[in-house]
């Protein structure tokens, strides 16, 4: 590489630690020589600067609340100049990794639910507790992002019944209740790589090495680096 992959981390939101894990998660990505700036503003979406970014992390939970409107205070819809903003990035051919509860974003606006490869479905869609002893099971050992990585266990928030949009390239699976779960999978949305891995709840989950390397490498297969 010739210069570093320039990283923007979109961060923030309720039931999660983004402070430390947003942190966490550029340090990191520094070893791979990967720079992160790190932003709370859903308005950077429709801001210039963000085509000066080679990869858009989505290490956050921006959603309406009208599931939950005891947490309305942390409502953020997303509005149509953020949305062409987003779909500006990445016809650009920019890369998108989200983490975790990203899958929950913009729940008002169905074309996420296509550009990422599936949602989180109010009243289907659920999670185990938060503990360690979680098994991940390694799909494709030969695609980039997990090569090198071999099966683990990590203390985790376990996502369960996502809803699928449109069929993806599955890493990583668990089970869950006998049935088996996608925790990472890989897709496009023209010429952008897109990214999901549902691990990510915790401090815990991010000191984690075998979901460090995921991390390194996703951003430098959805930033066409690897």
């Amino acid at each position: 590489m010739s210069r570093p992959i320039r990283n923007l981390i979109l961060s923030g939101g309720v039931a999660h630690d983004y402070k430390t894990t947003s942190a966490l998660l550029a340090e990191v990505l520094g070893t791979a020589c990967i720079e992160s700036d790190v932003t709370e503003d859903l308005n950077i979406l429709k801001n210039p600067h963000l085509l000066d970014f080679d990869v858009l992390t989505l290490n956050c939970v921006r959603w309406s609340c009208r599931q939950t409107p005891d947490w309305k205070e942390w409502a953020f819809e997303i509005d149509s100049e953020q949305q062409v903003g987003l779909l500006n990035f990445l016809k650009a051919g920019k890369g998108l990794m989200a983490i975790h509860a990203a899958i929950i974003n913009f729940d008002t606006w169905p074309q996420y639910g296509q550009i990422l490869g599936g949602y989180w479905e109010w009243g289907k869609s659920s999670h185990g507790p938060y503990q360690p002893g979680y098994k991940m099971h390694i799909v494709d050992r030969q695609h980039p992002i997990t090569h090198g990585v071999e099966d683990f266990e990590i203390h985790e928030e376990l996502y369960h019944t996502l809803h699928m949009t449109k069929p993806v390239h599955v890493l990583i699976t668990t089970l869950w209740e006998n049935k088996i779960q996608p925790m990472a999978w890989s897709t496009e949305y023209g010429p952008a790589r897109i990214y999901y891995n549902a691990l990510g709840h915790g401090p815990q989950s991010f000191r984690c090495e075998p979901f460090q390397r995921l991390l390194q490498q996703g951003v430098l297969w959805t930033s066409k680096n690897l």
